[in-house]
C-alpha cells in the first residue's frame, strides 16, 4: 500500500510541477518522497521508476500525438532511432531510470539520520 502511495505522490508532483520548472524536478520529487516516507532500496527504486517513468512516457506520447509525430519523426531521424514510437519509449525509460535512482538516493540519505537499535543479547 505504501508503494502505491509513493508512486502516486511522485507521479503527481512530477506531473503538476514539471510545466513550471526544469526537467530534473521529477528527480527531486522522487528523492523527497522517498526521503520523507521510509522504504527499502528496492521499494524506493520501483516507486521512483514507475512514478516518474509513467509520467514521462505519458507526456512524451501526448506531445507526439498532439503534433502528429512531426517533431518526433525528425528527432528520430537525427538520432538514428528509426520510428518515432521508439523515441517516446526511450524518453520514458530515461525518466524512469533517473526517477528510480533518485528515489534510492533519497531512501539511502534517510538512513544517515536514523539511529539503529542496539541488538539485545536475547533477540
Amino acid at each position: 500500500m505504501k508503494l502505491i502511495i509513493r508512486i502516486i505522490l511522485i507521479g503527481a508532483l512530477t506531473y503538476f510541477l514539471s510545466p513550471y520548472f526544469t526537467w530534473w524536478l521529477g528527480m527531486l520529487a522522487s528523492f523527497l518522497v522517498c526521503f520523507m516516507l521510509p522504504s527499502s532500496g528496492l521499494n524506493a527504486f520501483i516507486a521512483g521508476f514507475l512514478g516518474m517513468g509513467l509520467i514521462w512516457l505519458g507526456q512524451s506520447w501526448n506531445l507526439d500525438v498532439q503534433n502528429e509525430s512531426a517533431f518526433s519523426s525528425k528527432i528520430a531521424d537525427i538520432l538514428l532511432v528509426g520510428e518515432p514510437l521508439y523515441l517516446v519509449l526511450i524518453s520514458g525509460l530515461v525518466g524512469a531510470i533517473s526517477g528510480g535512482f533518485s528515489a534510492v538516493t533519497g531512501a539511502s540519505f534517510r538512513q544517515l539520520f536514523v539511529k539503529k537499535k542496539k541488538q539485545s543479547f536475547y533477540s
